[in-house]
């Protein structure tokens, strides 16, 4: 597939989005294959038992096929394009230089002080009511919305070690993995080389990020999240940075579901989005998380390992970041 590096970005862009989508068909047809083998369960009767999660001796079949889901739809397909579009495929999604400590560190916090700017938008996206016309499309969001959750729970429904860290790996390692190769490593460096705008990329990218998760009460915090992932990989080079910091924010949920039984739905709860405590704490939240991003696009020009034109940099410092804007 070599030709695609004499081809645009925006061909290889639809190129990608073929094989993304081929790549989850075959993984599919060869679970369905090894389904009916090993168990002798038809396609017809597979469909009905991955539909009904209200039973536990099904969740093991839907985990399953999510690990093949991410297999052939986020790991494999940005690994295999990065060999066909450049000779260094590590150096193409950013996987060639390890970070520091020090910006581990910066990315822990970044997730851990995100969390209110994070949530004031979640709950902002809550109250976002469609026009009467459209009723009845807001009542079937609504409904897979809450339909989303409902497998989320039977998914990470466990009382044991074992389950946990299999939930960890399933929910945490391999969709930060995959999706942030996919996302940030494959098209978010497509869409800048085809825009020439490395902010325009990372917003794109992230609404792409966001909309692939069809849970569209929950599209604007996890916009804010891909951009912030976005970032982290922009400003510092590293794409072990937004892997990191998207492995945290799985984690913690997985984590905290365990321990609780709570966490997987938002707080409806009627308040005033800019008259409380919660709306102060989120700018305070977007201002902390701005000063870590500053810093690591500070460290990156330090860093003599990285190889950043002083051209590139003046030209980046002086739009500045735009986080929150």
């Amino acid at each position: 597939m070599k030709f695609l590096r004499e081809t645009t970005p925006f061909t290889q862009i639809i190129f990608t989005l073929i094989i993304i989508l081929m790549g989850g068909i075959i993984l599919s047809i060869l679970g369905f294959m090894g389904i009916w083998i090993w168990k002798g369960i038809s396609f017809e009767a597979l469909s009905g038992i991955l539909a009904n999660v209200a039973d536990p001796g099904n969740v093991g079949l839907l985990k399953f096929f999510q690990i093949l889901q991410t297999l052939g739809m986020f790991i494999l397909p940005p690994i295999l394009l990065a060999y066909a579009l450049d000779n260094k495929p590590y150096q193409f999604l950013s996987l060639d230089k390890w970070p520091t400590l020090l910006m581990f560190g910066v990315v822990v916090a970044v997730i851990l002080v995100s969390g209110p700017i994070i949530e004031w938008t979640s709950m902002l996206n809550q109250h976002l009511v469609l026009p009467s016309w459209m009723s009845s499309l807001e009542n079937w969001m609504r409904s897979s919305e809450d339909q989303a959750t409902e497998i989320t729970k039977a998914f990470l429904a466990t009382k044991s070690m074992g389950g946990l860290l299999g939930n960890l790996v399933i929910v945490a390692v391999l969709p930060a993995l995959g999706e942030e190769l996919l996302f940030r490593g494959l098209l978010q460096k497509l869409i800048k080389k085809m825009t020439g705008n490395s902010h325009a990329a990372i917003w794109i990218t992230a609404a792409l990020f966001s909309a692939l998760h069809l849970q569209f009460f929950g599209f604007l915090p996890r916009l804010l999240l891909g951009a912030l992932f976005g970032y982290l990989l922009e400003w510092s080079g590293m794409l072990w940075l937004p892997i990191l910091a998207h492995f945290i924010n799985n984690a913690t949920g997985v984590i905290t579901y365990f321990v609780t039984g709570e966490g997987l739905e938002p707080d409806q709860t009627k308040v005033s989005l800019f008259n409380n405590p919660q709306f102060f704490l989120a700018i305070v939240s977007g201002v902390v998380v701005w000063l870590l991003l500053r810093f690591l696009y500070r460290q990156r020009a330090m860093n003599e390992s990285i190889d950043l034109p002083a051209s590139d940099y003046k030209k980046d410092a002086e739009s500045g970041p735009i986080l929150n804007q």
